[in-house]
C-alpha cells in the first residue's frame, strides 16, 4: 500500500479540508471586503489555483463531455449566488452562525437525489428534517442572538438560503462524477468559472467592487481562496473517496465546529444560549444524516486485536 492510500493520511486530508472550509468565514472577516468583492475574488483566485491541475488532468484523461460541462456550469451559477448570500450572512450574523446554517445542504442534497432519481433517503432522513428545522430556527436567533450581530434576522435567512444553493451545487458535482468519473478538478474549475461570472454580474448590479483591501486584506482573500476553496476541495477530491462515506461525513463536522470556535475565540462573538442549543442540534442532525450511527456500529463490530 502506497502512502497516499493510507487511511490515516486520508483522514488527515479530509480533516484538514474541513478545518480549511471552517476557517473561510473568519478569513472573510479579516479581509474586510464587501460581500460582492469577496465572492468575486474568492472565485477569481481559486480559478488561478485550480487551472494548472485542471490542465494536467485534461492532458491525462481528455476533455469533459458536453453534459458534464453544462451540469458543472449550472451548478457553478448556484454556487456564485451562494457565495454572495453567504458573505453577507457572515457580516450580518457572524462567523459561527453563518457557517452552521449552510449545513442545511446535508438535507437539500439527499432531497434532490430523492426527487430527481427516486433514491429514497430512508426514514431517519425524514425524521431528521423537522429536527433540523428546529435547530436552524434556534441557531438563527429565535430565542436570542449575539448582541454584536449587525442584522441577525437577515443573516440567518441568507445563511439558510446559501445552504440551499450550496446543496444544489453539491448535487451538480455529484452528477458530474457520475457523467465523467475520471475527472475531478476540471468540473470544479468549470463550476468555479461559472460562479465567478455570476459574482461579477451580481457585484455590478449591487454597486460594484472595492479592491483596495490593503496587504492584510489581500492575504486573507488569498487564504480564503486557497485554504477555504481550492485547497480544501482538492484535498476532498483526493482523499474522500478513500474512506467510507460515513467516516468522511463525520470528519466534515469539523467545518462548523471550527467556525464556531474561531468565531468565539478570535472574532469575539457571544452567541446566545438558544443559538448554542441550535448549533448542537444542527451538528447532531448532520452527524446522524451522514451515517454517524452506522459508523459507530461498524466500529463496534470490529474484532479485538
Amino acid at each position: 500500500m502506497s502512502l497516499t492510500d493510507s487511511p490515516a493520511l486520508a483522514r488527515l486530508g479530509v480533516l484538514t479540508a474541513a478545518v480549511g472550509l471552517g476557517s473561510a468565514a473568519l478569513l472573510l472577516i479579516l479581509a474586510q471586503a464587501t460581500p460582492s468583492t469577496a465572492a468575486f475574488l474568492r472565485c477569481a483566485l481559486a480559478i488561478i489555483a485550480l487551472a494548472p491541475f485542471a490542465v494536467a488532468e485534461v492532458s491525462r484523461r481528455g476533455l469533459p463531455g458536453r453534459r458534464t460541462v453544462g451540469v458543472a456550469a449550472a451548478a457553478g451559477a448556484f454556487l456564485g449566488l451562494d457565495y454572495i448570500m453567504w458573505a453577507q450572512s457572515v457580516y450580518d450574523a457572524g462567523v459561527g452562525v453563518s457557517t452552521v446554517l449552510i449545513s442545511v445542504q446535508v438535507v437539500v442534497f439527499p432531497a434532490l437525489v430523492w426527487l430527481l432519481h427516486r433514491q429514497h433517503p430512508g426514514r431517519l432522513f425524514l425524521w431528521c428534517m423537522p429536527v433540523m428545522l428546529v435547530g436552524m430556527l434556534l441557531t438563527g436567533g429565535a430565542f436570542g442572538v449575539d448582541p454584536g450581530a449587525t442584522a441577525p434576522l437577515r443573516g440567518a435567512i441568507l445563511g439558510v438560503l446559501s445552504g440551499v444553493l450550496y446543496g444544489v451545487y453539491i448535487y451538480g458535482t455529484y452528477r458530474c462524477r457520475v457523467l465523467d468519473p475520471g475527472l475531478i478538478v476540471t468540473p470544479v474549475l468549470v463550476a468555479t468559472t461559472s460562479a465567478g461570472a455570476v459574482t461579477l454580474i451580481g457585484g455590478l448590479i449591487l454597486g460594484g467592487f472595492d479592491f483596495d483591501l490593503g496587504v492584510g486584506g489581500w492575504a486573507a482573500m488569498v487564504g480564503l481562496a486557497v485554504l477555504g476553496q481550492a485547497g480544501a476541495w482538492g484535498l476532498l477530491a483526493v482523499f474522500s473517496t478513500r474512506l467510507p462515506v460515513t467516516e468522511t461525513a463525520s470528519l466534515m463536522l469539523a467545518q462548523p465546529i471550527t467556525a464556531v470556535l474561531l468565531g468565539t475565540l478570535l472574532a469575539g462573538e457571544q452567541l446566545a444560549i438558544g443559538q448554542w442549543a441550535g448549533i448542537a442540534v444542527v451538528i447532531a442532525v448532520v452527524w446522524l444524516v451522514s451515517g454517524g450511527m452506522r459508523l459507530l456500529r461498524t466500529r463496534g463490530r470490529r474484532p479485538a486485536r
